[in-house]
């Protein structure tokens, strides 16, 4: 599945630039009129200006360029912001025969555990030999809802009790995951506010159990991210990146009425590559992300 063919509705930019760009307006009324779509976008005011001001200094006449000139503008902006983050388009696990660890961190809500299954789906497609771990003891249904996913799968999984302690769990799971022909371990902890410090440094500790196992575990710690939310959002990933090292972002329901520029806040202000994207509720409803056919699905028509 093609971003370009999820986004079409929510993200369509290129059609209301082509209105702006259409009439007979100033320059300086098209660039008010493109800050003003941008940052309705859900693209911050700080970065809508960065981006905007490039664009002017390549652009000392609007008259001059075409409405597909002013777009490729635009996309060539939009891009260098990915460009420049280390490993922005790459996958995040190699499928290679080495056991690998992901873990799922995240707010309340925000999707971890379909995501979690999701991944489980697309990397056992893959070839991966996939365990799963329903370190969510927390939620009365969240060690069930991955056990029923996993049935559904055909993908085991270790869970425990509600209220148990998580990094039992995850001991539990690493000693399977070890002793057994599994390669790739995704591990489902349990939602938490970012502003919950105990609950926050508890992710470190399940990252310290996973290290004595393989010390330069986990192989990605992934911030299970709602599209819907908006710049809420980033003020989710600096916790998260401050407590549990987070290295990329799996972009939950961007199906739904998310616009879009939450993910271009969140890689040009927080250094992290988006790595997933879930696009609805089934199993198959999820694709690596990718910087071109993101652009493209913004300007799509």
């Amino acid at each position: 599945m093609k971003l370009k063919n999820i986004f079409g509705s929510s993200l369509n930019l290129k059609e209301k630039l082509g209105r702006i760009l259409g009439g007979k307006k100033s320059k300086e009324e098209i660039f008010e009129e493109v800050e003003e779509l941008l940052i309705l976008s859900d693209i911050s005011a700080g970065l809508v200006n960065r981006i905007l001001a490039n664009a002017r200094k390549k652009s000392p006449s609007i008259a001059a360029f075409t409405r597909d000139d002013f777009f490729t503008l635009l996309k060539d902006e939009i891009k260098a912001i990915f460009a420049a983050i280390p490993g922005a388009d790459a996958a995040a696990v190699p499928t290679s025969d080495e056991k690998n660890v992901i873990v799922l961190v995240g707010v309340n809500g925000s999707g971890k555990t379909t995501s979690a299954a999701k991944l489980a789906h697309y990397y056992r497609e893959k070839g991966r030999k996939v365990l799963l771990s329903a370190a969510d003891t927390f939620r009365a249904a969240g060690s069930s809802q991955l056990s029923l996913w996993g049935e559904r799968l055909g993908i085991p999984v270790i869970g425990g009790e509600r209220g148990a302690d998580p990094g039992s769990v995850v001991y539990n799971s690493l000693n399977s995951f070890t002793s057994k022909d599994h390669d790739l371990l995704i591990i489902d902890t349990a939602g938490r506010v970012q502003t919950r410090e105990n609950l926050m440094k508890e992710l470190e500790k399940l990252t310290k159990i996973i290290k004595k196992f393989y010390p330069d575990g986990p192989t990605e710690t992934l911030l299970v991210i709602d599209a819907t939310m908006g710049q809420n959002t980033l003020d989710q990933a600096k916790k998260f990146k401050e407590f549990s090292g987070i290295s990329g972002i799996f972009l939950a329901k961007l199906d739904g009425t998310a616009k879009g520029g939450t993910v271009i806040n969140i890689v040009d202000e927080m250094r992290i590559p988006v790595k997933f994207v879930g696009t609805g509720e089934k199993q198959d409803d999820v694709v690596p992300f990718s910087v071109d056919e993101f652009i493209d699905s913004i300007f799509s028509d």
